[in-house]
């Protein structure tokens, strides 16, 4: 009886090992992809007015390219600015009318695009 009772906790122990170690791989493959979609130097610099100032970019933005070290997965707005136009998307409009940055288009690094 004895021997039984020891082997459902060993069931036990281990099924809570391997969903602990299921979760923790699945948040830190959530915690590295959340930073793909961020927003850029660029985005930043046209909210502020003024033109991006890294010289990786300044260079991108003479081709006609956006810089893949800054933007290596760049927005509608960073694909816009290396244009030298403005973004089309309505909600990137109203949020540099404002002054901001459009969150929807230009997540923060912590934040999941959905």
């Amino acid at each position: 009886m004895l021997d039984k009772t020891f082997s459902a906790q060993q069931r036990t122990t281990m099924k809570f090992t391997k969903t602990l170690t299921v979760m923790a791989c699945a948040a830190a493959f959530l915690l590295s992809t959340s930073g793909a979609m961020a927003e850029s130097c660029c985005v930043k610099a046209k909210v502020a007015g003024k033109d991006c100032k890294h010289p990786c970019c300044v260079e991108a933005h003479k081709a006609g390219k956006t810089c893949e070290k800054c933007q290596p997965e760049p927005s509608c707005c960073d694909k816009a600015i290396a244009a030298g136009k403005a973004c089309e998307h309505k909600c990137c409009a109203d949020a540099l009318k404002d002054k901001k940055v459009c969150e929807k288009c230009n997540p923060k690094k912590d934040e999941k695009k959905k």
